[in-house]
């Protein structure tokens, strides 16, 4: 749909954007239930129901774990959903990107969940439990590696669908604002792409000696974003002023 001020003029807005995409899809209400289902195979993954107190104290702390590899699917979940709300794409290449995006977010399910029991082990001496036997630090080296991929990719695809929302700028008659916002995304997923494959490489590289901390280059990512809005606050600023000194 091509859209026009007029039609756009009706619509809701939120963070600056005009809500193109109210209205679910059916290509949205499939990644939705993906990213459930997604979840649902993060509770399967624990062990057997505990039969016993003790059993259940053991079960209670992977909770760390599940909570942290709950928040970065649901991270994923919520900037799709936004993305589908704000431009409300349902095109060919929209529609690959996004179940690219659910292939990926089933297939990194494991890994996730197993960095995540793997890295409260290391932090709390052993404490948190791991559900998943390293024999050595090239193994979990290894297992940074796939996490990196996988992180790397999902972020790529984040990245790929602001960048379709940027090539039909016209169409979807994106404002000023709107544009500026859509560019921050495209950095914003950038550098989180960037992150995940720096964190890869270098397992890979060092992955016989210390591979396993090159997990710590997605420490950078909370430095680097506020950075990134920062930059473009300013020119955000700008356009709000001009549009609200415009005489009606």
């Amino acid at each position: 749909m091509k859209w026009t001020e007029e039609s756009l003029s009706s619509l809701p807005t939120a963070g600056g954007y005009r809500l193109r995409g109210e209205a679910m899809t059916r290509i949205e209400v499939f990644s939705d239930a993906a990213f459930a289902f997604a979840v649902t195979m993060l509770v399967i993954s624990l062990s057997s129901i505990p039969q016993n107190f003790k059993e259940l104290t053991e079960a209670m702390k992977g909770v760390p774990a599940f909570a942290a590899s709950f928040s970065v699917i649901m991270v994923f979940w919520v900037t799709h959903r936004r993305w589908s709300r704000r431009f409300g794409l349902d095109d060919g290449i929209s529609t690959f990107l996004t179940l690219a995006l659910v292939f990926i977010i089933l297939v990194y399910v494991y890994p996730l969940k197993l960095i995540m029991n793997i890295m409260f082990f290391g932090l709390s001496g052993g404490w948190f439990p791991s559900e998943f036997d390293l024999s050595s630090s090239a193994e979990v080296a290894g297992l940074v590696v796939i996490y990196g991929a996988g992180f790397c990719a999902l972020a790529s695809i984040q990245l790929g669908l602001y960048l379709r929302v940027a090539s039909l700028a016209d169409d979807l008659c994106l404002s000023r604002l709107e544009r500026i916002l859509v560019k921050q995304e495209q950095l914003v997923w950038s550098v989180q792409a960037t992150a995940g494959l720096l964190s890869a490489v270098l397992a890979w590289i060092f992955i016989t000696s210390l591979g396993y901390l090159a997990g710590f280059v997605y420490c950078l990512i909370p430095i680097v974003i506020p950075l990134i809005t920062w930059r473009t606050r300013r020119e955000k600023q700008a356009v709000l002023t001009e549009v609200s000194t415009q005489p009606e």
